[in-house]
């Protein structure tokens, strides 16, 4: 379980969260949406212990700083060296490889290519990992964070250089493991993931809304959020942003 009460984040004089509460069972997967600038990627380095803060943050009852051994992270837009000729294996091993003096043990290499095979990936294994589509690399660097066996995963932007069908293969796979762990995504396309969403934030420094899909995901809370109409389809027990990527500057 992550608990968040009352948190709040200043970059010099300015406000970047403020007064955050929000509780996230385990496992689940929680989605936070919000306009650029909104504090989304700072809620994230929050929750990794990588930005001083006020409040309290608490995953599985301890301090952030204490808890990164059980997160795996995918910042926003990757990168990986293109000058160096990384194999697909290495950007997936990499993160292993500081965890021992020895090299890289089997059980890495087996966690490395259980993650690939989750991910479609597998058969690129010894490919050059610049010779990837964008979409490709980003299922990679997913496959990076799996390796990793943690039981969070926080996900900023995964779907950034992805195409429809990639968003919805990861979408998939997302689904599945939120089984097993819980998962954090920050997003501005719902949309391949509002069936396998359990909570959804809408976050302007603030909460404007946070709880079930089919509760915040309306108009009037998009209008608040992003400052213009967003259009909301519903379908049976779904609903869906018309238009899906949401990205509104301010």
């Amino acid at each position: 379980m992550i608990e968040i009460q009352n948190l709040s984040v200043k970059y010099d004089s300015q406000i970047a969260l403020e007064n955050i509460n929000l509780k996230l069972e385990h496992p689940s997967l929680l989605v936070i949406m919000g306009p650029n600038g909104a504090g989304k990627t700072t809620l994230l380095k929050s929750i990794l212990g990588l930005v001083e803060y006020e409040g309290k943050i608490k995953i599985f009852g301890k301090e952030p700083e204490e808890s990164r051994n059980i997160i795996g992270y995918m910042p926003q837009r990757d990168r990986v060296n293109t000058n160096i000729p990384l194999k697909v294996k290495d950007v997936v091993l990499m993160p292993l490889l500081s965890r021992y003096y020895f090299g890289i043990r089997l059980e890495d290499v087996k966690n490395a290519k259980r993650a690939l095979e989750r991910v479609g990936m597998l058969h690129y294994w010894d490919k050059n990992f610049s010779s990837l589509s964008g979409g490709e690399q980003q299922r990679v660097f997913l496959a990076r964070v799996l390796a990793q066996s943690s039981k969070i995963l926080i996900l900023d932007e995964p779907f950034s250089a992805t195409d429809v069908a990639t968003k919805m293969k990861m979408a998939g796979i997302l689904h599945k493991l939120k089984r097993e762990k819980t998962i954090i995504i920050v997003t501005h396309d719902v949309n391949p993931l509002v069936e396998c969403t359990d909570k959804l934030l809408l976050l302007r420094k603030r909460v404007i809304a946070f709880g079930d899909v089919m509760d915040v995901l309306n108009e009037e809370n998009m209008e608040k959020l992003y400052g213009v109409k967003v259009p909301i389809v519903r379908r049976e027990n779904v609903c869906y942003v018309l238009g899906g990527d949401v990205h509104v500057h301010h």
